[in-house]
């Protein structure tokens, strides 16, 4: 008797569980523009390193593209950890993208957001050395930033066609 109300309450919660509602909000799809139909063009300087892995993942001329993504690139560095004596030991960087998609032979504007990423690296004994970890962590953050606003504008042009 007990083992069948033991059953009975777990395909309840099983059957309960399955139809809780949930849908992602951000998601690939097979079918989803690729990056290929995308042209980055930047309103500001970002920087080699930003601009260098933006480039890596849309490289397409305007011409070639359905869409235009005019993207305002921002990069900040925030102390996390001081020590005793003053000195910074970890910093948090930041890197922002407030970006416009529109459609390449229309014009019209499709979507605006933000998107963010985030990296953290410790300072090394070497200066050559923290330059590097900051480098790693500018490009960590970067394709951070970039796979979310991958991801949301692929949502919103599917959501809008």
């Amino acid at each position: 008797m007990i083992r069948l109300i033991k059953i009975y309450i777990l395909f309840l919660l099983i059957l309960v569980f399955a139809g809780c509602g949930f849908k992602p909000i951000y998601k690939t799809t097979e079918g989803s523009p690729n990056p290929e139909t995308y042209a980055i063009t930047f309103l500001n300087d970002p920087g080699y390193l930003i601009k260098n892995k933006v480039t890596e993942l849309y490289n397409n001329s305007p011409s070639q593209s359905l869409y235009n993504i005019h993207m305002n690139a921002k990069q900040g560095s925030i102390p996390l950890v001081t020590n005793t004596d003053g000195t910074v030991s970890k910093y948090r960087i930041e890197v922002s993208f407030a970006f416009d998609v529109t459609e390449s032979d229309s014009k019209n504007k499709i979507y605006t957001d933000i998107s963010r990423g985030f990296a953290e690296y410790l300072v090394q004994t070497s200066e050559i050395e923290t330059e590097e970890k900051r480098k790693q962590a500018i490009e960590i953050a970067t394709q951070e930033a970039l796979q979310m606003m991958s991801i949301k504008i692929q949502s919103n042009i599917l959501k809008s066609q």
